[in-house]
């Protein structure tokens, strides 16, 4: 008998540990209900979506997240990336759980009692502009030069400035993410750094810590955080579904 959802397809959000299919009172994308759907131990947690869904939302992304961070509390958990799509209940069997059962059951072994943090680090502007005067003669030499000057009169001495003002960000941002990932990772199974998605940002790390240390990677961090007395202003997320450190075979559809 072929199953029907009503119009709709199954959004997939994550693998947990399942005994057997269920449905949760939570709820997911658009209002729906969650549905664990399992096979050989595994379940895909998923709710129905209308067919042809893509769109990538504030408010689907934070319920995505959300549904994964609440199943996280119970166990285990493997995210999907957003906007993983099957047509329904029998393809997320048979093309999810049983075709990738061994990887999934490898993985989720793998995570047991592990979570993700992830670090972000802003540089204060005043000081590290501050910090750029100090270690650089052309930087303020040319700064010296322009005051004063009408802002049209001084186009490729500003030019040069931003130019000096990058270089050092650049060299400082890498000196700094190493010293606190070295820190860091004593405190952690593995870190995954990431690009700096704008140019104050002095770090942007996912640490997978197991929960049973995730005090000391916090005491840890603390003390960085006093040891920079307001140049680094860092940004804790977590715990987390560790997203940053599972290879799923499924993508986006």
């Amino acid at each position: 008998m072929s199953e029907s959802n009503g119009g709709g397809v199954r959004y997939v959000y994550g693998v947990v540990r399942a005994r057997r299919s269920s449905r949760l009172k939570q709820t997911g994308i658009n209002g729906e209900p969650l549905k664990v759907v399992a096979d050989g131990g595994l379940g895909a947690l998923t709710s129905t979506v209308p067919e042809g869904f893509l769109e990538a939302g504030r408010d689907e992304l934070l319920t995505h997240s959300a549904v994964l961070e609440r199943a996280l509390k119970k166990g285990t958990v493997l995210p999907m990336q957003f906007g993983v799509v099957m047509p329904d209940e029998a393809a997320v069997r048979r093309d999810l759980l049983k075709a990738h059962h061994r990887e999934l059951e490898t993985q989720l072994e793998e995570m047991d009692g592990k979570v993700e943090v992830n670090v972000k680090g802003i540089y204060s502007e005043p000081r590290i502009l501050r910090e750029a005067l100090e270690e650089d003669g052309e930087l303020r030499a040319l700064r010296e030069s322009i005051r004063d000057k009408p802002q049209d009169a001084t186009y490729f001495e500003r030019i040069r400035i931003g130019e000096l003002i990058a270089e050092c960000l650049g060299r400082k941002r890498a000196e700094d993410e190493r010293r606190i990932v070295d820190r860091l990772l004593p405190h952690a199974v593995a870190v995954e750094v990431g690009e700096p998605v704008h140019e104050r940002m002095a770090l942007n790390a996912s640490f997978l810590v197991e929960q049973r240390r995730q005090r000391d990677f916090d005491r840890a961090l603390d003390e960085i955080a006093e040891g920079q007395s307001g140049r680094i202003q860092f940004k804790y997320t977590g715990p987390l579904p560790p997203h940053s450190f599972v290879e799923l075979a499924m993508e986006a559809a």
